[in-house]
């Protein structure tokens, strides 16, 4: 009686220590930070106490069953963790713990030899000491002093941690054998167990390098994809820098035409023509100009605007097109409280010129531009119709969004409606596009009508209302029936 008790008292304090071993070599290993540190070894010594009863009972298997089930509550219940993610450490961890106990069973086997030690107490003594001692040594190297990667976060990979799980089950099983008291079962497996061994060795070594270099590999696509990134927003910050200055250059080369036909105009009646030897060029350009019976324009009473269409009347007369403006209110209350002076300059200049543009591209007799300027219909606005051919609906489809034209070969660029859609959404002013039929000899053919009212709508009404809507399935634009 006494023996078995005294069997029992060291098989708890030898499940104490590789219990309290496993505990730490699971904090190492996963690189967390110890707490609880009384309530750890209160439950690891009831741990210790549960397992060696277990196997007093049941068998070794059972008080592995046990400390594998109680170290993993603790550690999930003290660190925070799942309880899948602590069963699988706790496993690899007691099966690393009872490898260690193992070579120091064989390190005290040999001091006994050497010394012939009787005493139980002190054996164990030495033994836990060697256990100790070569856990110490195995946690100070320098390769896991931060932990070990694949386990300090959560395991990601499945296939790999079910075969650490059944690599330590596997080690676990094989030290229920090596502690088993059947002598002759155990040299019966003794080479077997070696073989195997190795083996496990082996996979665990090309395991962990296949983990390394999948580690390496995702890293290399994650830099990878970051790098593609960078490009992509590089790419995407010089786009938007080459529309910018797309923009810019397409309204300063309205502004440099209306410069330069305020200069003709001011060279012809200069008396410096005589001195510079052009006045029979001059002349001669007033000879062709004289020929067109030109209308003077109203003036609104801004130099800027009023030069600007004076230079589209230009074109005008150039292309045989009739050009006449109406001026309703005080345009000087528009380019105040509705939109500034140069974004009305470049406005006109953009739709007058696309005006000319599509007549020029019709074969109508009727070729006539009206411009009306100033409160119109109880708002603010620039109407601007023209008797030329209608839009292509593609175009339509992609107003604003990027620079889009069918006049390439005349000048187009598209950005004449980039500009225009800046400057609505900063106003939150309307866009509606009239197109009131195709070509005819006594009327216009569309109306783009630029409403400062408020509302930041756009709205097409044509009497091809069903064409642009059977083509237009993502854009969701306002098309409406033109009721005239």
């Amino acid at each position: 009686m006494e023996s078995i008790a005294n069997e029992l008292v060291a098989n708890v304090i030898r499940n104490f220590f590789v219990c309290l071993g496993t505990y730490c070599t699971i904090i190492k290993f996963t690189n967390k930070k110890q707490k609880a540190i009384i309530k750890t070894i209160f439950i690891i010594l009831i741990t210790s106490v549960l397992s060696a009863l277990a196997s007093k009972e049941s068998g070794l298997i059972s008080s592995l069953i046990v400390q594998i089930l109680l170290i993993s509550i603790l550690y999930s219940f003290v660190i925070k963790v799942d309880i899948g993610y602590a069963l699988i450490i706790t496993a690899i961890c007691l099966s690393i713990n009872n490898i260690i106990y193992l070579i120091a069973i064989i390190f005290n086997y040999i001091i006994n030899n050497f010394y012939n030690i009787q005493n139980n107490y002190i054996n164990l003594l030495i033994l836990i000491l060697f256990y100790i001692f070569i856990l110490y040594s195995v946690l100070k190297l320098k390769r896991i002093k931060n932990g070990i990667s694949f386990l300090s976060g959560k395991l990601k990979n499945e296939y790999f941690n079910i075969l650490i799980l059944n690599i330590s089950v596997i080690i676990l099983f094989s030290f229920t054998i090596f502690t088993s008291s059947d002598i002759n079962f155990i040299s019966r497996i003794f080479f077997m167990v070696i073989i195997f061994s190795a083996i496990m060795f082996v996979t665990i070594q090309k395991s962990l390098q296949l983990y390394y270099k999948q580690k390496m590999l995702v890293k290399d696509l994650e830099e990878t994809k970051e790098e593609l990134e960078n490009k992509k927003k590089e790419v995407e910050a010089l786009e938007k820098e080459n529309l910018e200055f797309s923009k810019i250059s397409h309204s300063i080369a309205h502004k440099q035409k209306s410069l330069e036909h305020k200069l003709n105009e001011l060279s012809m009646k200069s008396e410096i023509a005589d001195e510079l030897d052009i006045k029979d060029r001059i002349d001669d350009l007033s000879k062709n100009l004289m020929k067109e019976t030109i209308v003077v324009l109203d003036k609104t009473g801004i130099t800027e605007i009023d030069d600007m269409l004076s230079y589209m009347q230009s074109e005008c007369v150039k292309n045989k097109i009739d050009f006449q403006l109406q001026l309703n209110g005080n345009i000087y209350t528009m380019i105040n409280h509705h939109i500034d002076k140069e974004e009305l300059e470049i406005l006109l200049a953009d739709h007058i010129k696309n005006a000319i543009i599509a007549i020029g591209y019709g074969d109508n007799v009727n070729k006539s531009i009206l411009v009306r300027l100033g409160k119109i219909d109880g708002s603010y606005g620039l109407y601007v119709y023209d008797s030329g051919i209608e839009f292509e609906i593609e175009t339509l489809l992609n107003l604003g969004k990027k620079p889009s034209t069918t006049h390439k070969d005349s000048g187009g660029t598209g950005m004449g409606f980039m500009n225009t859609f800046d400057t609505l959404r900063k106003h939150n002013a309307s866009f509606i596009i009239e197109e009131y039929g195709k070509p005819v000899k006594d009327n216009f053919t569309k109306a783009l009508k630029f409403k400062f009212n408020g509302k930041n709508e756009f709205k097409i009404c044509s009497y091809r209302e069903e064409e642009i809507k059977n083509k237009d399935r993502e854009n969701c634009l306002i098309v409406e029936k033109l009721s005239l």
